[in-house]
């Protein structure tokens, strides 16, 4: 099961690299475009600044979804280091539990909102849960790498015990 995780969230995590890099580009485009419209012919076009925010949304929840798997997120270390190896293992353990929880939670509750939203973006009219989607999906992602890295402590716990 870990080795097909693993590789999942491999594909995924380049996938998501791909797509921010495109997501960046075309949002630099249209707002370049947008900038132009608005200082050279004083028509700026309505539907660039929400397309922007949606991609930019889009890029931000992929990126932060991935981010748990390679350790990019603020962490505070000082506490657990004063602790054996071992209770920190048992603590990671623990911290990951509690974020899978917590992509669990984001993943339903986000899944739960956009149901309830009829509304749609007033420039392109496009349904507002394209904002939201991109929420769930990352709780996925959370839960994803959450459960990578408690197989992988469990593995180094057991590394540590043989000690």
């Amino acid at each position: 099961m870990k080795k097909i995780l693993e590789k999942i969230l491999k594909w995924v995590e380049n996938a998501v690299v791909g797509f921010s890099i495109l997501g960046i580009v075309f949002m630099v485009a249209i707002v370049f475009y947008q900038v132009v419209a608005r200082y050279f012919f004083n028509k700026p076009p309505k539907w660039t600044e929400e397309i922007a925010l949606v991609t930019m949304i889009w890029i931000a929840m992929l990126s932060a979804g991935i981010g748990l798997k390679n350790d990019i997120h603020m962490r505070v270390e000082v506490f657990l280091s004063v602790f054996p190896m071992k209770i920190q293992k048992v603590a990671e353990i623990v911290i990951m539990v509690l974020i899978g929880y917590f992509g669990i939670q984001m993943t339903r509750y986000t899944l739960m909102m956009v149901q309830r939203l009829p509304n749609r973006l007033a420039a392109t009219g496009i349904s507002v849960a394209w904002m939201y989607v991109p929420i769930a999906i990352c709780g996925v992602l959370v839960v994803m790498c959450a459960v990578l890295k408690i197989l992988n402590q469990i593995a180094s716990l057991k590394d540590v015990r043989k000690r």
